[in-house]
């Protein structure tokens, strides 16, 4: 480093001198400055002093990894992982947990107020289901599986890259998913014959039931893995279903459009607050389910009374069907229709009668007359959108019909920031915001947006 200011491009040079860090990103790199130049850090945590060696130079910023540690965090503990941080799958399991909650309400803080202009909006403390010291959550594991060297190896692809990291073992997984887990690594390891087309390996487990359910993915019909069910079964007799699918959507696409049960059911039962939901082990469901329930607890609360919710992006039903069986009629639009099947006998497998489901865009389904009708009566409206936040044509509707509450859940604190300051110059004020940990380890937090309607009518 010199002190003229001047940026130096030489690696060498760059990765001389000790870096001070002073930020940590969502991907978990930790932010230094050398001359200038942004250097985002691997294995770097704020406020620590560390030798790096750089792995690329940009025109705008530079990328390295932590080889020394000269000082520090007093909030780095152990992670506990012998693939952390080459993984992509965690981003924080060297950060105190405790630092790893704050670092996460500063982050949608700042968000609120960087991107939504929102500086004087109250953030509570992060909502967390989490014990310690097991770091076990997930009921989902999604395990890439490659050839390498003869053997077929299954891990996850490292930070940033589509570079296969294999594993023995995950920490963050629940306790019995963990052990399936290393079990299926030793049968792939041992039976290459079985997994010669296999591409992808998803396995779920019920956090409140014995549901266990593991689903092989590859281009084509895996006819070998009939014959190794049996196997399977001996090794891992908690199971409860085998699936093989086929005929992927695209070449980022994990589970295949097409799909035969091998062996089982290829079904999942989760319990929230009472309620039974089924699913199969390619839907969507939370993968934190004592967080879920955490939420879905305050959602119910919140709006306990109305006379009428609107749940978009409804998925299978998890919101609507609580707050139906809570005495709230509920109307959830999904896009998948698959998920709105499977919202609808939620249903009625827990004795809903007062919840509808409808399979559109959320857009579509509040166009026109269609949309005031639905909004029609509705004392509240939840939105659960993806990280990409609501499409066009979600947000304007909503605010032309004056619903009088808005839930919003959101998953990522720069598209709940954009669609905030969207509502609040419609005519609704953000009442509080509360964010919860779905995602322990890694970067991302949810968080639950109230807004009211505050225009005169």
């Amino acid at each position: 480093m010199t002190s003229s200011g001047a940026v130096k491009t030489d690696a060498a040079s760059l990765a001389r001198e000790p870096l001070v860090l002073d930020d940590l990103l969502e991907n978990g790199q930790g932010v230094g400055r050398i001359d200038g130049l942004v250097t985002f850090v691997t294995g770097g945590l704020p406020g620590e002093r560390v030798r790096i060696a750089i792995d690329e130079v940009k025109k705008n910023y530079a990328g390295a990894h932590v080889i020394d540690i000269e000082e520090a965090s007093h909030d780095r503990v152990d992670p506990g992982c012998p693939v952390f941080p080459r993984c992509g799958g965690c981003q924080t399991l060297h950060l105190r947990y405790s630092a790893e909650l704050e670092w996460k309400r500063t982050r949608v803080v700042e968000a609120l107020a960087r991107l939504g202009g929102m500086k004087s909006v109250e953030v509570a403390a992060v909502v967390t289901a989490q014990s310690e010291p097991d770091p076990g959550y997930r009921n989902k594991a999604s395990l890439v599986c490659k050839r390498d060297h003869g053997a077929d190896r299954l891990g996850f692809y490292g930070a940033r890259s589509h570079r296969l990291v294999a594993i023995e073992s995950c920490p963050v997984l629940l306790p019995r998913l963990r052990t399936t887990v290393e079990r299926v690594i030793a049968f792939a390891q041992e039976a290459p014959q079985a997994m010669r087309d296999v591409e992808h390996v998803i396995a779920r487990a019920s956090a409140t039931g014995r549901d266990l359910v593991i689903a092989f993915s590859g281009k084509a019909p895996n006819r070998a893995l009939g014959g190794a069910v049996e196997e399977l079964r001996r090794r891992i007799p908690e199971l409860t279903g085998i699936v093989s699918a086929w005929d992927p959507s695209s070449e980022n696409a994990v589970l295949g459009r097409r799909s035969a049960v091998l062996w089982g059911s290829p079904v999942l039962r989760e319990r929230v607050l009472g309620a039974d939901f089924v699913f199969g082990v390619e839907s969507f469901f939370q993968i934190n389910t004592a967080l879920l329930e955490l939420l879905a607890g305050r959602i119910v609360e919140r709006l306990r009374g109305a006379r009428r919710v609107v749940d978009l992006y409804s998925g299978v039903g998890t919101f609507a069907v609580l707050l139906s069986k809570n005495g709230t009629p509920t109307t959830g639009v999904e896009t998948s229709q698959h998920a709105v099947d499977e919202a609808a006998a939620n249903a009625a497998h827990n004795g809903v009668t007062n919840a509808a489901f409808e399979c559109a865009t959320a857009a579509y389904a509040l166009t026109g007359e269609r949309g005031r009708s639905l909004l029609a009566g509705a004392d509240a409206v939840i939105l659960d959108p993806p990280r990409k936040g609501c499409e066009e044509g979600v947000l304007a509707p909503i605010a032309a019909s004056a619903v009088p509450t808005i839930l919003y859940v959101s998953c990522n604190p720069a598209t709940l920031a954009r669609d905030a300051a969207i509502l609040a110059s419609s005519g609704y004020a953000l009442r509080s915001v509360q964010p919860f940990d779905m995602f322990p380890r890694t970067g991302h937090v949810e968080a639950l947006a109230e807004f009211e309607w505050a225009a005169p009518h």
